[in-house]
């Protein structure tokens, strides 16, 4: 692991993690004062972003987190997931959501964390589920945002889903890249399009960090410069499997430490209808739902009603035996 110190306020640290394979995870650190030998498991925090964003997802709760939680050592590490944000592309073209979990392993290897907790937005939620019940002793608390496990296909739909992968996949060599001149017309773009509604501001806070430069040649020969998207095209476009509610059932049901789930009113509405179906596969941990009023992206909308929440349960577990090392 190597890092780098971010001098603008709140402090953090650039990491990198390098795996055998080749690839090469960017990450943010944050980090509390204090003495490492008393950092609880309940502490240390590997967070997961959400499908096509970056570790800035958490760049107004990390810290919040860090300030509600001390005065004892507090530390989040937040990913940018392969193909995503400034990590490396994979070579071998699998996104699949589970290399997600098994890279996040070797990050908490290399980091010396036996025990920790995880918290994950959208997709990061969905890595952080599948986690928790993959590495089932070393998982503390597990935090869910806008999302309560891995979206699924029915079986019979999954030659269907392949078929549109392979077309998809087919048709991207032809597929040009989006050109902005400046950041803010990328930062623009974002907050009138995407999947999910996202603010201004928040897309200040989430864009640039997905941003690389390249350069255009106009019909005057004129070479121009400006910005594209860092993630990996592979990612736009279907991916080559889909899980069933099965094997989704496999993993949330040997979940064992205590789990939140914080839904945004405005966010996913097909997460209501998985609560329902998936609380009776968490009979063997207690679970916690939160619902509040905001987008999907309401922990970075509205980082402080979020970090109330997600503090509050976190210091309320503190009496579990499992929060303690």
């Amino acid at each position: 692991m190597t890092t780098t110190i971010n001098k603008t306020p709140p402090l953090f640290q650039e990491c990198t993690f390098e795996f055998p394979n080749g690839i090469v995870l960017a990450a943010k650190h944050w980090k509390t004062d204090g003495p490492s030998s008393q950092t609880r498991d309940t502490r240390r925090f590997l967070a997961f972003h959400g499908f096509l964003d970056n570790a800035s997802t958490f760049d107004l709760l990390a810290p919040l987190m860090l300030h509600q939680l001390g005065p004892e050592q507090v530390e989040i590490v937040a990913l940018d997931f392969a193909g995503h944000g400034k990590s490396t592309h994979r070579q071998t073209e699998d996104y699949s959501v589970w290399r997600y979990a098994e890279d996040a392993l070797h990050v908490a290897n290399q980091l010396g964390w036996d025990e920790h907790a995880v918290i994950g937005h959208s997709m990061g939620g969905a890595v952080a589920s599948l986690y928790s019940g993959l590495f089932v002793s070393r998982v503390t608390l597990c935090i869910l945002l806008d999302n309560f496990g891995p979206f699924t296909r029915p079986i019979e739909d999954q030659p269907d889903h392949l078929l549109e992968h392979i077309q998809q996949k087919k048709d991207l060599p032809n597929k040009q890249l989006p050109f902005h001149p400046t950041i803010e017309s990328a930062v623009l773009a974002r907050n009138k399009s995407g999947t999910y509604e996202l603010n201004l501001p928040s897309s200040w806070i989430l864009v640039p960090r997905g941003l690389r430069p390249i350069e255009r040649t106009d019909a005057d020969g004129t070479i121009v410069q400006g910005w594209t998207w860092s993630t990996d095209q592979l990612l736009t476009i279907t991916s080559a499997q889909s899980l069933s509610e099965e094997y989704v059932q496999s993993f949330m049901t040997r979940i064992r430490c205590p789990l939140l789930a914080v839904l945004a009113s405005k966010g996913i509405q097909t997460i209501r209808y998985m609560v329902d179906k998936r609380l009776p596969w968490l009979s063997q941990t207690k679970v916690t739902i939160r619902d509040v009023d905001g987008n999907h992206h309401v922990h970075v909308e509205d980082a402080p009603m979020v970090a109330g929440h997600v503090c509050g349960w976190i210091l309320g577990q503190d009496d579990a035996p499992v929060a303690r090392l």
